[in-house]
């Protein structure tokens, strides 16, 4: 008796798991992303968070994604106005031995269903960072900035949909 009492208290009271819920409209069906403009120096991170992007999406399973922004209730877009590289921890000598790769966008959810779009959420200062490290003689430094590229686009895509589905 006691269990069926807290769960109804617990139903009651707004408690949910987060990623469960959505403030968006269920009629909300269909969903464009839109390749982000891409104000940064690599010139491949834009194709990197959008695949990223459309898998979270996918994974997620709320809406349908669509190709075609016109065929879509909503359209997810922004741009990256940032991705820095800064070293964070050196050596003795004095050379870097890990970096922080941190990506700036911003970021803004419509809905288009009527004749003009309405702004139904956007994040002018949306950021993830992520670090990575390299050996003493660099060898594979492009290579660790190519994987850290893929993980920072992988965590960045998880976090921006679930701030777009949560609401903040």
């Amino acid at each position: 008796m006691i269990l069926i009492l807290l769960l109804l208290a617990l139903s009651g009271c707004g408690y949910h798991l987060v990623g469960t819920s959505t403030y968006l409209p269920e009629e909300i069906r269909t969903l464009h992303v839109e390749l982000f403009v891409n104000q940064t120096s690599r010139g491949d991170m834009d194709q990197r968070v959008a695949e990223a992007l459309n898998l979270e999406w996918v994974r997620r399973g709320r809406f349908q994604l669509v190709d075609r922004a016109e065929n879509a209730d909503i359209v997810l877009s922004g741009t990256m106005t940032r991705l820095s590289v800064i070293p964070v921890s050196f050596d003795q000598n004095g050379r870097a031995t890990e970096y922080q790769m941190t990506l700036m966008t911003e970021i803004q959810l419509n809905d288009v269903r009527g004749e003009d779009p309405v702004l139904l959420w956007e994040n002018k200062a949306f950021s993830r960072r992520t670090s990575y490290v390299v050996d003493e003689d660099a060898v594979d430094y492009f290579d660790r900035q190519r994987e850290a590229m893929n993980e920072l686009s992988v965590e960045y895509s998880r976090a921006l949909v679930s701030a777009v589905l949560e609401g903040f």
